[in-house]
């Protein structure tokens, strides 16, 4: 298998996964940065207090000698060097690890050890650097014009050694030369030991976050897993199954409430869909019947009788029309939405477009009386098509339930955020109990008001879905007998979240 195919045909990680190894890989680097910023520092701070410790040495030696200037000379040239010796005795106790060699001018020598000989000799020194770097006269000169950076590194076999190498003048007869070294092998052994235990530490830490981060990291997510786990199994035969919440009212606990909430609009929507589908199935089956009795009327006795024949033909005729103006209703439902997705909304004047929809309904429709109330200028982003779609079909109702001469009430009102159409009427009115629910599809009033009145169900039904595409709202408001008020209140502006919803 070539590398491409591998690549395309491997599997990807899961999100736990990856995160473990982003936060690992981040807090690795992390760690391993502190860890060679630690071990650079610790071996500069060592190395800084070893130096200081040389150098403090050698100050100590200068003090002495500049103390007991008059007694190392009243000695003969042969017990000076040691007499020195005897007066730095302390202070070489207390750093067993440097050793020293004195000498002076007259060729008189003192060493600490013998091997010091071997470490100093000058063939261990670069050519351009100086056995004696201070010629002290004073302790006052070198205290000013030295420090312990000043110290040297020299290197004799496999080992180094911090150095220092000055000369203090007794007099213009008489001087004594101090040669010190401090091994820093120990140094490096324990350098050496402090970076094993850190590497050790890195490790043991990393192999911890690692764990932890698995663990930690399932734990966190465990809530999306179970997420995942009963989204599979949620068909449109449980939708009444919800995600159960984490109580920990996080993003995560937020992402499980919409989750929930789009699920309950499903199984709305589902059951809706059952409903309309029983609905409409219901509402064919009768008109159906009837086509098929009367067929197996004409077939039986329609031939030999003419007025079977015509009453047959009419309720037949009849019943395709009533057939035909339903499915015409579904049509519309169906396209309704389809319609608002597909044209933009304009900025219309809906005062303008209901009014004049009103004044050619009250020419055509003279059995009622029309009072018509339009404030100017009401401008909204809408379809305007589908808002006198919505208009036509309250003002149908409004004329179906109201008895001839009675009044029908038009207005259009504009408020800040909406511009609003009320359609009032003093017809029949709709029962409290049923003003929740006239709305949906196939639902008519059955209070035995209606048996007269041709009609489906869906017109309320129909406006509701328009008014909803808006993001508006529909309101009814009726005793039962005094007639019906109805209210479309549509946005100015698009509410893009309603319509997402």
């Amino acid at each position: 298998m070539s590398l491409n195919n591998f690549l395309k045909t491997k599997k990807p990680m899961k999100l736990y996964t990856r995160i473990v190894l982003f936060f690992t890989g981040v807090f690795f680097i992390v760690f391993l940065l502190a860890f060679i910023l630690l071990f650079f520092f610790s071996q500069t701070l060592i190395q800084q207090v070893n130096r200081e410790n040389l150098y403090d040495f050698n100050r100590s030696i200068v003090n002495i000698i500049e103390e007991n200037k008059k007694d190392i000379l009243v000695l003969p040239e042969s017990e000076r060097l040691p007499y020195v010796a005897t007066l730095i005795e302390p202070i070489v106790k207390d750093n067993n690890q440097i050793e020293y060699k004195l000498s002076d001018n007259k060729s008189n020598t003192f060493r600490s050890s013998i091997s010091i000989d071997a470490v100093i000799n000058p063939e261990n020194f670069d050519s351009s650097r100086s056995i004696y770097k201070y010629f002290i006269t004073n302790s006052s000169q070198f205290f000013s014009s030295s420090s312990a950076n000043d110290v040297d590194i020299i290197r004799y076999g496999r080992t180094e050694y911090n150095y220092i190498g000055l000369t203090c003048k007794l007099n213009d007869d008489y001087q004594i030369n101090i040669q010190s070294i401090k091994s820093l092998k120990d140094i490096y052994t324990f350098m050496n030991i402090l970076y094993v235990i850190q590497i050790i530490i890195c490790l043991v830490v990393f192999g911890l976050v690692v764990i932890i981060g698995i663990y930690g990291t399932k734990a966190t997510l465990r809530p999306l897993i179970e997420i995942a786990d009963t989204a599979k199994h949620i068909t449109e035969n449980n939708l009444n199954t919800r995600i159960p919440e984490t109580g920990n009212d996080d993003e995560i606990d937020d992402l499980i409430k919409s989750l929930n909430q789009m699920i309950e609009k499903l199984e709305k929507a589902f059951d809706s869909q059952k409903q309309f589908v029983a609905n409409a199935s219901h509402e064919l089956r009768l008109p159906l019947t009837v086509i098929k009795g009367y067929a197996d009327i004409l077939s039986d006795w329609g031939a030999d009788d003419e007025s079977i024949r015509e009453e047959a033909l009419k309720a037949i005729k009849e019943e395709i029309e009533n057939t035909q103006k339903l499915i015409n209703s579904l049509l519309r439902l169906t396209r309704i939405e389809n319609t608002f997705a597909k044209e933009s909304l304009t900025l219309c004047d809906i005062g303008e477009a209901i009014a004049k929809d009103a004044e050619e309904l009250s020419r055509v429709e003279e059995m009622h009386n029309y009072h018509l109330q339009i404030e100017p200028d009401c401008f909204a982003m809408v379809n305007i098509d589908l808002v006198k779609q919505a208009f036509r079909a309250v003002t149908d109702n409004a004329i179906k339930y109201t008895p001839e001469g009675g009044d029908i009430f038009i207005v259009c009102e504009k408020t800040k955020d909406y511009i609003a159409i009320t359609v009032k009427d003093t017809g029949v009115g709709i029962p409290e109990s049923d003003l929740e629910i006239v709305t949906s599809r196939f639902y008519r009033v059955s209070d035995g008001r209606n048996g007269k009145i041709e009609g489906h169900g869906l017109g309320l039904a129909i406006v509701k879905d328009i008014v909803d595409l808006h993001g508006g709202q529909l309101s009814l408001k009726s005793d039962g007998k005094t007639g019906t008020r109805v209210t479309m209140s549509f946005p100015v502006k698009p509410n893009t979240t309603q319509l997402s919803d």
